[in-house]
């Protein structure tokens, strides 16, 4: 096998592979590490440990969409992961992620959990009930902490139906004792100031967009070390610049525009990302279309 350098240890196998091997790594999610989502990942560790009590803290995670809010909450799953009880016949789930529904309605958020934890509900059972069958469940599986993804989607209701909606979330963290975690837009913190009481125990976390500066460049670099290219990239200040400026310093858009950019450097044998090639970026080059 060929040594490259400037790879992870963990990728330089990769690139020895032919062309569509490596276009299909290379399109694969990725995490790549940076300190604000290390932050987050650290928070987060520290709330699943919290010892149980009456007021439990909870965290929002906020920023606009495709800055890895849901990345990071994946990646914390996967470290976190479920355990069977083989005297109970459990499966216990130390983290439960639930989507909020398209607009507040507490029946359809209760069918939306019950089907996430694995336990359909009846059918034409009322609002009581639900809630009954989500408590018990819940905690039989004993989670540790409780993630809603999208909570802006409460604005789209009514002030009434916010209301009810953020009744509901404090509820359950009464009940349960253990973090909420809320994930969405900068719209998402509107949402949630809607209840005193419940915006009183959450700590706000935002990702904001990304700036031409040292954890930019270190971003950039540790995506590169992951894409298999045989090549070093060797990227200038002005291409980097250029690369937060037209991505709006969107973390999704920018690893997008490098993939588009890897892709088009196997294909046409450059192997590797040229400060020419991202200052000339317009649009996905078709010859990385035409190995998909």
């Amino acid at each position: 096998m060929t040594v490259y350098p400037h790879l992870d240890p963990a990728v330089q196998a990769y690139a020895d592979l032919p062309q569509r091997e490596r276009i299909e790594h290379i399109r694969v999610d990725r995490w790549v590490d940076y300190p604000r989502a290390r932050q987050a990942l650290n928070r987060l560790e520290e709330l699943l440990a919290f010892p149980k009590r009456a007021r439990m803290p909870n965290l929002l995670i906020f920023g606009a969409s495709g800055m890895g809010k849901t990345m990071i909450i994946e990646k914390f799953v996967r470290a976190n992961p479920p355990s069977f009880d083989e005297r109970s016949g459990i499966n216990h789930r130390p983290v439960i992620v639930v989507q909020m529904v398209a607009s507040p309605d507490e029946g359809r958020f209760y069918h939306r959990l019950l089907s996430v934890i694995g336990a359909p509900p009846p059918t034409r059972a009322t609002l009581g009930q639900l809630e009954t069958q989500a408590l018990r469940l819940l905690q039989e599986i004993a989670p540790r902490m409780l993630v809603i993804d999208e909570v802006q989607n409460l604005i789209a209701g009514t002030y009434r139906e916010q209301r009810r909606m953020l009744n509901l979330l404090r509820f359950l963290g009464n009940e349960l004792r253990i973090p909420l975690i809320c994930l969405g837009s900068h719209e998402a913190r509107d949402a949630i100031r809607g209840d005193a009481h419940l915006n009183s125990r959450f700590e706000p976390y935002g990702l904001p967009p990304w700036r031409h500066d040292a954890d930019f460049h270190g971003l950039i670099g540790g995506l590169l070390h992951s894409l298999p290219l045989r090549l070093p990239s060797e990227l200038t200040d002005s291409a980097l610049k250029r690369l937060v400026e037209v991505n709006g310093g969107i973390t999704a858009s920018t690893f997008r525009m490098v993939i588009d950019l890897a892709t088009d450097a196997i294909v046409t044998g450059a192997e590797r990302i040229t400060p020419a090639a991202i200052l000339d970026y317009r649009a996905a080059s078709p010859a990385a279309f035409a190995m998909a």
